[in-house]
C-alpha cells in the first residue's frame, strides 16, 4: 500500500511532526512519500493520504486546505487522516477548534488528530508578533512526541487491517 503524508508548515515543527508520523509508517512497511502540501500535485496513486498542517488562528495553512479542496471527490474514495498541530486559543462553546473538523467530515476521514505545537517568538513575523502579544499563549516548544508516535501506530494498525482485507 502506497500512502502519503503530505504536511501544511511555515516554521518547521508542523513538518517534524508529519516526518514522524511519515517514519512509524514506513517502519510498518509501507511505501510512503512525504510532502509539503504545496508540492503535491496528484494524489491518483495513493491508497491511503494522511494531511496535516499548521494552525493559525483556527484556520489551516493555505497550502494544506487547498490540497484538500482540491482533491476532496478523489480523498473521500481513499484512506484518510487528518492532523493538526498549534497552540490553544480561546474558543467560543460549541466552535470547532479549527476547520479542519470540517474537512475531516467533508473527506470522511478516519479520524483528526490535535497536537499541541511551538512557538519560537523571535522567529515570528511583526504581525504574528502582535498576535501572540495579544492571545498571550505559552511560548516554547509543547509537542509531545509520544502522543504523536502513538498516533501514528494506530494509524499504521488500521493501515495493516485495510492491506490485509
Amino acid at each position: 500500500m502506497k500512502v502519503l503524508v503530505a504536511v501544511g508548515s511555515k516554521y518547521g515543527a508542523t513538518r517534524e511532526v508529519g516526518r514522524r508520523i511519515a517514519d512509524a509508517i514506513a517502519a510498518h512497511g509501507f511505501e510512503v512519500d512525504f510532502e509539503d502540501a504545496c508540492d503535491v500535485h496528484g494524489i491518483q496513486y495513493y491508497e491511503a493520504v494522511i494531511i496535516g498542517s499548521a494552525v493559525y488562528g483556527g484556520l489551516w495553512r493555505r497550502d494544506a486546505s487547498g490540497l484538500i479542496k482540491a482533491h476532496r471527490d478523489e480523498l473521500r474514495a481513499k484512506d484518510v487522516w487528518i492532523f493538526s498541530v498549534g497552540m490553544e486559543t480561546v474558543v467560543k462553546p460549541g466552535q470547532p477548534l479549527d476547520e479542519a473538523d470540517g474537512f475531516a467530515t467533508e473527506v470522511a476521514a478516519h479520524d483528526h488528530a490535535r497536537f499541541p505545537g511551538r512557538i519560537l517568538y523571535d522567529r515570528l513575523n511583526v504581525g504574528e508578533k502582535a498576535l501572540i502579544k495579544a492571545l498571550n499563549p505559552p511560548k516554547g516548544d509543547f509537542r509531545d512526541f509520544t502522543q504523536v508516535d502513538d498516533w501514528a501506530e494506530v494509524v499504521a494498525k488500521r493501515l495493516e487491517e485495510l492491506a490485509a482485507a
